[in-house]
């Protein structure tokens, strides 16, 4: 991936779980950067055409405005659109700590130079949401977990904590956007070592 510059080069199976093994891995600035590319392929390129919708293949539209002769030219498609799973939980933070939402997960991991996001789910039990903001060294955290259920919020230099429902807000030392990196001078891990050992 970061041999082709961080462009997007898989196809439906690997789209929706790209971000979340780079995030395992120790990577997720290389996520970030994959995200916000604006050059085909990438998720942002069809905004710079003026989509409103997720495409089936990365250039369904041509950079002259042309729609792609080939097969697969849907306009409105699922499957490359999965990225936003990933930017729900880990960008914005909001994720379910236990099937059906009945607890939720707050861990949002703001990057890619962001300086702010929100996401809101109708969960059974009403609105869950996440809001959350960089600003003078600091992260501020506005979460509403609703009735019925329980919240585990993992913030930066804060132990795990469970919250009740109702508005909760956090503030905790961070960064700001300028501080991002772009992507890992060198692999979180050693590459060669690991694949010496499987030769082997």
């Amino acid at each position: 991936m970061r041999e082709k510059g961080h462009k997007v080069a898989t196809g439906f199976l690997g789209t929706p779980v790209i971000c979340d093994a780079l995030t395992s891995a120790g990577a997720i600035d290389d996520a970030y950067q994959m995200l916000l590319r604006t050059e085909c392929p990438s998720w942002l390129y069809p905004v710079t055409m003026g989509a409103t919708t997720v495409w089936e293949r990365w250039d369904s539209m041509l950079p002259d405005g042309s729609v792609n002769p080939g097969e697969m030219t849907s306009f409105n498609h699922y499957a490359l659109g999965a990225v936003a799973d990933w930017m729900h939980r880990v960008v914005a933070g909001l994720g379910p700590g236990s099937p059906g939402y009945r607890s939720l997960r707050i861990e949002p991991r703001p990057g890619g130079r962001l300086s702010w996001a929100r996401t809101a789910h109708r969960t059974p039990y009403g609105l869950a949401e996440v809001a959350w903001e960089r600003a003078e060294g600091e992260l501020r955290v506005d979460v509403t977990v609703p009735t019925g259920s329980v919240a585990t919020v993992v913030l930066p230099g804060l132990e795990p904590r469970e919250i009740e429902c109702g508005r909760h807000r956090f503030v905790v030392p961070h960064p700001g956007p300028p501080a991002d990196r772009e992507w890992h001078p060198s692999p979180p891990f050693p590459l060669d070592g690991m694949l010496a050992e499987g030769e082997r």
